[in-house]
């Protein structure tokens, strides 16, 4: 099995809650990210994807690591090993991107288990919950 690991995430995070975007192929509601365009570094496609998928430019970014989790990709299972940026800093007011996501929510902690969560959003905030949402 592949593993795509020229990839990001950016859990966009505010008033400890996190926005996520409810995704059009039925996989539920992620962060934005995406894989690395050619010559792109991490920190640059961080910045790509948020403002693609969720209208927002990220002033600050921090790196937090990465995770390994599985997904579906044009209906193959598959690997994925995204590099995780926490954003707490954009300008913009976040609308989705409308032929990946159908609609953006801002999520508390205590309300993350009434969504169907994307796998790799979910390992995120398992792993990283505590950093995320202090």
């Amino acid at each position: 099995m592949k593993i795509f690991d020229r990839c990001c995430a950016i859990a966009v995070i505010q008033n400890k809650k996190i926005l996520l975007g409810e995704r059009t192929d039925g996989q539920g509601w992620s962060m934005a990210g995406g894989k690395l365009e050619e010559g792109e570094d991490y920190e640059t496609a961080a910045k790509r994807e948020l403002n693609e998928e969720f209208d927002i430019f990220a002033t600050t970014l921090n790196c937090l690591g990465a995770v390994t989790s599985e997904v579906y990709i044009k209906g193959k299972k598959s690997i994925v090993r995204p590099t995780v940026f926490l954003c707490k800093d954009y300008t913009g007011i976040p609308k989705p991107y409308l032929p990946e996501m159908k609609e953006l929510r801002w999520i508390g902690l205590n309300e993350l288990s009434s969504v169907e969560l994307f796998k790799p959003t979910k390992e995120i905030i398992d792993l990283y919950g505590d950093v995320l949402f202090k």
